[in-house]
């Protein structure tokens, strides 16, 4: 009799641990979806207010909003962002940052934002990432003549 006793209590204990590891899993998922739906986003912000930039042209007040949006985005990408996404993101200021008014060199910028979405679409989903990445896939990007 006691026997069976505990081979009760035991198939209590393993059911009760099984439902607990199934409800962290679960969890772990389901804050795994909420993390990547937010980091998608934030990298949609990141790349409307690079749209914006390059947008605005010579306007100066749609190039002060554009850039204010630009900052904002950076904040939130700072705090979500894959270190690979961060690096992508810099090379691309730093381009940003060092060339002269007027002379643009649009073939790197657009090679910099196609590394910043391999780089994004890496942290949403490495698998579709591998696949696009093998395939040599070039993304487009609306780039407006400068003036």
């Amino acid at each position: 009799m006691l026997e069976y006793w505990i081979v009760v209590t035991i198939g209590i204990i393993v059911v009760v641990v099984a439902l607990c590891l199934t409800y962290l899993y679960a969890e772990s998922r389901e804050l795994r979806l909420v993390r990547s739906r937010y980091r998608l986003k934030v990298y949609e912000e990141l790349f409307h207010a690079i749209t914006d930039m390059n947008v605005a042209g010579t306007d100066g007040y749609r190039l002060g909003q554009a850039k204010k949006r630009m900052a904002f985005a950076l904040n939130r990408l700072n705090l979500v962002a894959s270190e690979e996404v961060l690096k992508r993101v810099n090379d691309l200021l730093d381009f940003l940052n060092e060339i002269p008014e007027g002379n643009f060199d649009m073939l790197r910028q657009l090679n910099l934002l196609n590394a910043i979405v391999l780089a994004a679409r890496k942290d949403l989903d490495p698998a579709s990432a591998r696949a696009i990445e093998a395939s040599g896939f070039r993304f487009r990007f609306y780039a407006p003549a400068r003036e």
